[in-house]
């Protein structure tokens, strides 16, 4: 367990508990799911109703460190706290902690801010340092730095390590995509944390169906247009869409209108698979989206793997106001709307060639009881209910709880 509300020397920093969040509280390093996507970024201001978001998706005994009532995160920067030894030393400490409870790797100065070591993060060749950049976010995610590790072949691999290679140095060199993407950081941090996830989640993808190098890059950049074509409403207009979410065909114009000002200035978003992955991803597989009723094969395939992504992330995160579910209960969900809205031999591939639900792999249950995979009764028509051996050693059928809650 770990100490409540104990103030340090410095009185800089409070270290508590996830359990003892509350409204007002400024965090001072991001939060991340167990699945390693960003749930909150560094130095967030929380509300009350993200405080209890944070709660229901963390587990409550993790350390968490905020800024001190006697300080203001203005104080705070104007001051360098950031260079504080004691905090310094707190944050590596709680990143230790968040990697035991984390899925993927998170590095030991993970949760610092970057500023504290600002050669950290400075790109050799153009000499540019990108931290408080889009682009600074997106490779500091955790997700995104390790998705590979997910990935079940050694040849998927190391074809990740080239695909990210090759998104960042396409953003670093185009000075147009940039100054697009840092408007999303510059807009929401919800906006922000979407789109970092969903396009970490559509490479994955990508990279289980073996499309090419410059199919994977076209892909990722169609994803990450949609989230741009968001940053063109007011911000007034985006909060009511995710209270009360806004129907489809009105975002539907928004990115055609956006797809036909950024062309000019963007070629490199002039082609097919960019410009139908964009406007086809809220088509349904069964035929019943929108905006042209496109069934099965018909959809792009980017208007197909797009839709899995963003989905999945709008669960989790709690995108459209409200506490987000767990990781394996939004696959779940994903699996049953499989034929629906979703191509079903999409996911059935990256089912099969992601480590995600394979034998021998630690899990987290939706009440964040941990476990090890041991084996399923029946993988080919239910992936997502696993055998699982707790770490207190009891054996729990997820299929067998599912079945006798439906009787």
């Amino acid at each position: 367990m770990f100490t409540n509300d104990i103030i340090q020397p410095t009185t800089v920093f409070i270290k508590k508990q996830i359990r003892d969040l509350t409204n007002g509280d400024i965090v001072l390093h991001s939060i991340y799911r167990s699945d390693g996507l960003m749930l909150i970024k560094q130095y967030k201001d929380l509300s009350n109703d993200l405080a209890l978001k944070i709660k229901y998706q963390i587990n409550k005994d993790l350390p968490v460190i905020v800024l001190s009532p006697d300080h203001t995160i203005e104080t705070f920067n104007e001051n360098k706290y950031y260079n504080d030894k004691d905090l310094i030393m707190e944050l590596q400490s709680v990143s230790k902690e968040y990697s035991k409870y984390m899925k993927v790797p998170l590095e030991e100065d993970a949760l610092i801010d970057k500023k504290a070591n600002p050669k950290a993060n400075i790109d050799p060749i153009r000499q540019t340092n990108y931290n408080e950049d889009y682009i600074g976010f997106l490779s500091r995610s955790p997700f995104f730095s390790t998705f590979e590790n997910k990935l079940e072949s050694s040849h998927l691999k190391n074809r990740a390590q080239k695909v990210k290679e090759n998104l960042i140095t396409t953003i670093l060199d185009n000075k147009v995509l940039l100054d697009k993407l840092n408007e999303i950081k510059d807009y929401k941090d919800i906006l922000l944390l979407h789109s970092i996830n969903t396009t970490s989640f559509v490479l994955m993808i990508g990279l289980t169906l073996e499309l090419p190098e410059t199919t994977l890059l076209e892909l990722a950049l169609a994803n990450l247009l949609i989230d741009i074509s968001v940053t063109q409403i007011p911000k007034t207009q985006f909060e009511l869409h995710l209270k009360n979410e806004i129907p489809n065909k009105d975002f539907y114009n928004l990115h055609l209108n956006e797809l036909k000002k950024s062309s000019a200035k963007l070629p490199l978003i002039r082609k097919e698979s960019i410009i139908y992955g964009i406007l086809d991803h809220y088509e349904y597989y069964n035929g019943k989206g929108h905006p042209k009723g496109k069934k099965g094969s018909d959809i792009s395939l980017f208007g197909r793997i797009i839709p899995i992504a963003q989905a999945y992330d709008e669960m989790v995160g709690g995108y459209f106001y409200n506490d987000g579910i767990h990781p394996l209960q939004a696959f779940q969900k994903i699996w049953e709307k499989r034929g629906v809205k979703f191509d079903p031999t999409i996911i059935r591939i990256f089912i099969d060639r992601t480590t995600i639900l394979k034998e021998g792999q630690s899990i987290m249950l939706s009440d964040l009881s941990q476990g090890t995979i041991v084996g399923f009764t029946d993988f080919i028509n239910y992936p997502f209910y696993p055998i699982v051996k707790l770490h207190d050693g009891n054996i729990v059928n997820l299929l067998d709880i599912v079945k006798s809650k439906t009787r």
